[in-house]
This record gives structure tokens, C-alpha cells and sequence, in this order.
């Protein structure tokens, strides 16, 4: 700005020499300070130009004020851009790791209006985007629980726990959060296992206080009821109940700790090539030693003759529930077939019998500890309730999966399916 000053004066002051000589300098002066102005307004015409487009056109190369405006504006566009691709780069973060999280996030405007949501909201709230770009929330989610948390601006923060407009038996927890100023963060997270558990858990407490409390009645009454003066005939009487009831809680703290083993992971998988139509037969030869075995008919079914590279002990254990489950709730003389056979689902081991069946809303809770489809059945039986818990586990821990199919009045029917890959070539003894 100060070098224009000069450039100017100095123009205007050789003029007027000049013009001094030839008698015009006033003439001179006013010519040079024309030319000069006329100079400058060329150069802020190329400078407007440019600035209609500077994307697309170069800056003007002009000298002064002119150049020291195109310096200070390409800098700042410099700067913009730059600013502009961090902001693009935090925003592609952003939605990039909210985009990978299992919870649906939902950015909301002032008036609850979607702003951005990712893919976990689309599958858990239905909320899609950018379809539902600019749509208020409470339009998508009617839920009046949720309603309530939306509306409640002195609770912000707080939960809801609705169900999702997609599935009715998947349950959300939703929060809102506060986000940049006037904005709300919507997270909705599935907590259906959450709430399966918290029940799964409620009932265990409350069937292991009562199966292990049956027995300490009963063996309570017989010491109550009893002094020294009480008679042998009558310690006769009582002491196989006592004893069975012994029993009976000492195979139920036997199963929770190997419950507990198994879930905890204490005991380490020892894998090894395991010949199962041995194993089979084994178990067979025990369960015709149980004294619920009246007559049944054992039938084995070996489709391959491959070997299961397993932990012999955990999967005899898990094979044997079964079995015995099957003779302890078949009819006398009903038949009990085991399968070893390569499948869809990889390579099974099958037990099925031919007894009463299951009915189809029990199956899905068979696996949960203590859960019993006739507990006096069961109690007769001599079962802790524990036994197909313990099978899942097992099976969880080889990587495998239990399939069971029954139908009332037919049977039922187990299937122990391992991977493929868990499966190899007979090893010759």
C-alpha cells in the first residue's frame, strides 16, 4: 500500500516536471493521475474476474495493493481447504466407526429431525439414511415409551427400553445424549440376550435354592424326628431316602461345578483322534447298568467309519447325558438308536428315541439349567437339571452345535454336530 503511494506520487510529480517544461504541468499531473487510475481499475477488473471463479482461474499478476489482496485471498483459500479436507476427514471417521459399532446411532437436529443415522440403526430402528433425511424421529418410532424420553427435556440422558419397530421380540434400550449445542444423539443398543440372561439367571437362583432345598428338608424331618431312643427298624426305613437325597445333592454340586469348569474355560481342551463306534458302544454298555434301564433296545447306526478329534472325557460326558436321558424318559422296552454320520451341518453323533416327544415351545429352553418339561418327571428320575446345560457347553467349547427335533407322541431326537474339519481318516490299531 505504501510502495502505490509512492509509485503514485512519483508519476505525478515527474508529469509535472515534464509538463513544466512544455507550460502545461497542471495538464501533465492530471493526464499521469488519469492513467494511473485507469491502470488500477484494470487491475481490480482482473481481480473480480478471477474472483468469480478462482477455482477455475489463475490469480491476476498485478503489482501494489492488487497483488497484495490476490496473496492474502489465495492463502485464505488455502487455508479453507485445507480446513474443509480435515473437516471431510473427520467426518468420513466419524461415520466410519459408528458405522462399524453394533449399536444404532441416530444424529438429530434441533427439532429431532434425522441428520445422519448408520447401518445398525437401519436394521434395529428402521431409520434409514439418507431416505429419511430431515424426518422427525417421533414419525419413525412410535413406541410411547420412547415418545416420553423424546419429550422429557429435563431427563435428557436417561433410557427407554422399547421394542424395535422391525422385530417385536428384539428389545432396545434407548438413550438420548446431548450433541454439538442444540443437537441429540440417539444410541439404541439390543439388550434382548441382556434381558434373556438377567431371567436365565433370576431362575437359577431361584431353582438351585429350591432343588437343594428339598433334600435338606428331607433329610432335616428324618434328624428332627429321630433321638437316641429311636428304634433300628426305624433307621431301617429312613436311611435309603436319606442317602438317595445325599446323593441327589451331591451329583447337583458335581454338575455345577463341571457347569462352571466349562463356562470359565479352567479346564483346557485335550484333543485327540477319538474312535467313535468304540466310544458308542462304551456308552451304551453303561447305560444298560442304570437302574431306569428296563428292557430298552440300544440300536447303533454307523454311517462312517471316520474317527472325531475331540476331548474324549467332555464329549463322552455330553454323549452320555443324552443317552441316559433317553433311558430314564422312554417307556420300558421303547428303542434308543445312536447315529455317527457325515452331514450338511458336518459330522453328528445322534441319539434318538421313541418316547412321549417334546412339545415345540419347550425346545428352545431345554439347554437353560434346571429347566424341566415335567418336574416331577424329572425329579423321579433322579435328574439335577443340568444335564443338557452341560452338553451346550461342551459342544460350545468344540466348536460345534446341538440340533434337537421332537414331536409329541413320536420321540425326540439330538443331534451333536461338529465341524467338518474335526473329522478325520480312520487311524489304523
Amino acid at each position: 500500500m505504501q510502495w502505490d503511494n509512492w509509485r503514485l506520487l512519483t508519476l505525478v510529480s515527474l508529469a509535472g516536471f515534464v509538463g513544466l517544461l512544455f507550460g502545461q504541468m497542471m495538464a501533465f499531473m492530471f493526464v499521469a493521475s488519469l492513467a494511473y487510475a485507469l491502470w488500477l481499475q484494470h487491475n481490480w477488473y482482473k481481480l473480480w474476474y478471477w474472483l468469480q471463479k478462482p477455482k477455475k482461474r489463475r490469480s491476476p499478476s498485478a503489482e501494489g495493493v492488487i497483488d497484495d489482496v490476490c496473496r492474502q485471498i489465495e492463502q485464505m483459500r488455502q487455508q479453507n481447504s485445507n480446513r474443509k479436507k480435515k473437516m471431510t476427514d473427520y467426518l468420513k471417521r466419524f461415520q466410519s466407526a459408528t458405522a462399524a459399532l453394533p449399536d444404532g446411532i441416530v444424529v438429530l437436529g434441533e427439532y429431532g429431525e434425522v441428520d445422519w443415522a448408520n447401518q445398525a440403526a437401519r436394521e434395529l430402528l428402521g431409520v434409514r439414511w439418507p431416505r429419511d433425511n430431515h424426518v422427525r424421529i417421533n414419525n419413525l418410532i412410535r413406541e410411547p415409551a420412547f415418545q416420553q424420553l423424546l419429550e422429557n427435556h429435563i431427563h435428557l440422558g436417561g433410557t427407554a427400553t422399547v421394542k424395535s419397530p422391525l422385530n417385536e421380540d428384539i428389545q432396545l434400550e434407548v438413550k438420548l445424549v446431548n450433541y454439538m449445542g442444540s443437537g441429540r444423539l440417539l444410541i439404541a443398543r439390543d439388550i434382548t440376550q441382556t434381558i434373556k440372561l438377567q431371567r436365565m439367571r433370576r431362575d437359577f437362583v431361584a431353582n438351585v435354592s429350591h432343588e437343594l432345598k428339598t433334600p435338606l428338608t428331607v433329610l432335616r424331618g428324618y434328624l428332627e424326628a429321630f433321638t437316641e431312643d429311636t428304634d433300628s427298624e426305624q433307621w431301617k426305613m429312613a436311611l435309603p431316602a436319606m442317602r438317595q437325597q445325599s446323593e441327589r445333592m451331591h451329583m447337583m454340586i458335581k454338575d455345577l461345578l463341571v457347569l462352571s469348569q466349562l463356562e470359565t474355560g479352567e479346564k483346557s481342551l485335550r484333543r485327540v483322534p477319538t474312535d467313535v463306534e468304540k466310544l458308542l458302544h462304551s456308552i451304551i454298555e453303561d447305560a444298560k447298568a442304570l437302574e431306569h434301564f428296563h428292557d430298552h433296545q440300544f440300536s447303533l447306526n454307523l454311517e462312517t467309519d471316520k474317527w472325531l478329534v475331540c476331548d474324549l472325557g467332555e464329549v463322552r460326558s455330553a454323549v452320555s447325558n443324552l443317552v441316559f436321558n433317553a433311558v430314564k424318559y422312554t417307556p420300558a422296552g421303547c428303542s434308543v438308536t445312536l447315529s455317527w454320520r457325515e452331514t450338511d451341518n458336518g459330522v453328528c453323533i445322534e441319539v434318538a428315541d421313541e418316547g412321549e416327544g417334546i412339545a415345540a415351545h419347550h425346545l428352545e429352553r431345554l439347554t437353560e439349567r434346571f429347566y424341566r418339561v415335567d418336574k416331577g418327571r424329572s425329579s423321579d428320575a433322579g435328574g439335577t437339571g443340568l444335564g443338557l446345560a452341560i452338553v451346550k457347553h461342551v459342544l460350545q467349547r468344540h466348536g460345534a452345535k446341538l440340533i434337537i427335533n421332537s414331536e409329541l407322541g413320536k420321540g425326540s431326537s439330538f443331534k451333536c454336530c461338529f465341524p467338518e474339519t474335526s473329522a478325520v481318516e480312520k487311524i489304523p490299531v
